[in-house]
């Protein structure tokens, strides 16, 4: 299982205007807020002495709401100090009492920190509408210890459909698909209907706009039998790089290493500048719109003039859209690591590192590309064929196969080269100023955005309620 941690970026100190009414003792309180200060300055023994002081007076006094904020302090002081017994003992008082005021978002925020300390989390599900297929993805969200945001992989299951192409029987298949992943769902998870996220992937939503069918299609496509409460969304290539970012890449290096997921339908990725402001990185290209650009040029069904077409639509337009792009947003080229995925990755680490399909982490060089990139054109057998002989675990030779088999299935030759071009030129063009740039494939980037998306909406969960 993946699991991936994520920044907090919400803030969990909630304010009740109007709790200060129900405190009973502003010497206690006070008392408590010192307490709270000694705690965050490291002064843990005094801290300690604070709280507790402040929560016997706070019971002498029948003080509820100090009661609580007591409780609450304590169990973030045994938490940092690592006592989780006591710790749990301390939020468990604090939630009850909390509740019992009725200050239900302070309550919510202080049991996800009881959660933390039992190693709970909370389970979301996101299903994403994507140019060739429907995916279901069931994931588990923790607040680590450090307040931050683990998630842990429990479920992803696809549906092969062909969304991007518009037609009835399109609309018709991905209807269907959603409606046997919800089906899924609903059997498997007790998962509340608030989180669980439908989203229309950019690259669906790129076609659609095209038609100004984006209204139209998240109607149609809408199972009778889903949840009133769960409305499909989507979202644009920008957002889609962000989210992937924020899903994708190690949160240690999310503002020093960039990203660049090659879709079917579009490609995108982007980092974050110096200011952590996101600069955003999109093409309207992906492996299969490629093709099908490819497809439309060329009428001669023969392999080389295939290549000739696809290498000179790269010669004569798209070399020059992708320098422009990388000119204006220079740290692509600058940066000493790019996390790289998407289908035709997966191809290229699959065939030429097939050792690898059970690490989450693979690093691939361009060079290895650019070899994928020959052999599919002279020696495509032996390319879908590799010798596995070098792996001594059985096991491990079976999940290489079962890999394998799963890319040739996937992709004809055709698909694979038309998105082996594009990647192979556009990495190219990546590496003219950083040479030694480290490019890394993300096993489960496929899940990255819409995981993206649901930490993004479980950071939100508290913002918009301050009224």
């Amino acid at each position: 299982m993946l699991r991936k941690t994520i920044l907090l970026i919400s803030v969990f100190f909630v304010y009740q205007v109007g709790t200060a009414q129900n405190i009973k003792s502003q010497a206690t309180f006070r008392m408590l807020k010192t307490a709270t200060s000694l705690m965050e300055a490291q002064q843990f023994d005094a801290a300690e002495e604070f709280f507790k002081k402040g929560l016997e007076k706070s019971k002498a006094n029948f003080d509820t709401y100090c009661q609580a904020f007591a409780h609450e302090g304590l169990g973030n002081l045994y938490s940092k100090t690592d006592r989780s017994e006591l710790a749990i003992t301390h939020y468990k008082s604090a939630v009850r009492i909390y509740r019992s005021m009725g200050l239900t978002v302070i309550a919510d925020v202080v049991e996800t920190l009881l959660k933390s300390q039992q190693g709970v989390g909370d389970m979301y599900a996101g299903i994403e509408i994507g140019a060739k297929g429907v995916k279901l993805s069931v994931i588990e969200v923790k607040l680590s210890k450090d307040r931050e945001y683990d998630y842990t992989l429990i479920s992803d299951t696809s549906i092969n459909t062909d969304a991007a192409a518009l037609s009835y029987q399109s609309e018709k298949e991905t209807r269907e698909a959603i409606t046997t992943l919800w089906n899924i769902l609903s059997r498997r998870y007790s998962i509340p209907s608030k989180k669980v996220h439908i989203v229309i992937s950019s690259g669906v939503k790129q076609e659609l706009d095209k038609y100004d069918k984006v209204d139209y299609f998240t109607q149609v496509i809408r199972p009778a039998n889903l949840d009133p409460e769960i409305r499909i969304a989507y979202i644009t290539p920008e957002q889609e790089s962000q989210l992937s970012v924020l899903g994708i890449v190690p949160q240690k290096r999310r503002f020093t290493a960039t990203q660049l997921d090659v879709g079917s339908g579009n490609t995108k990725g982007g980092y974050y500048n110096e200011n952590k402001t996101f600069i955003p990185v999109t093409f309207p290209l992906g492996t299969k719109s490629f093709q099908r650009l490819i497809e439309s040029k060329t009428e001669d069904i023969g392999l080389d003039s295939y290549v000739r077409t696809a290498e000179g639509l790269w010669r004569d337009s798209l070399k020059r859209i992708v320098m422009n792009e990388f000119f204006i947003k220079r740290d692509v080229r600058n940066r000493d690591i790019m996390y790289i995925s998407g289908g035709v990755v997966w191809a290229v680490v699959s065939l030429m590192h097939p050792e690898s399909a059970n690490y989450n982490y693979t690093e691939i060089t361009s060079q290895d590309i650019s070899e994928f990139r020959k052999l599919l054109y002279t020696d495509y057998e032996n390319l879908v064929k590799p010798d596995l002989s070098f792996m001594h675990d059985p096991e491990q030779r079976k999940v290489s196969q079962k890999n394998i088999v799963r890319v040739v299935n996937t992709y004809d030759k055709k698909a694979l080269l038309a998105g082996t071009i594009w990647l192979d030129e556009l990495i190219k063009e990546v590496n003219t100023a950083n040479p030694s740039k480290k490019f890394i494939y993300a096993k489960y980037a496929y899940v990255g955005w819409i995981s993206g998306y649901i930490i993004k909406k479980v950071t939100q969960q508290y913002t918009g309620l301050v009224n």
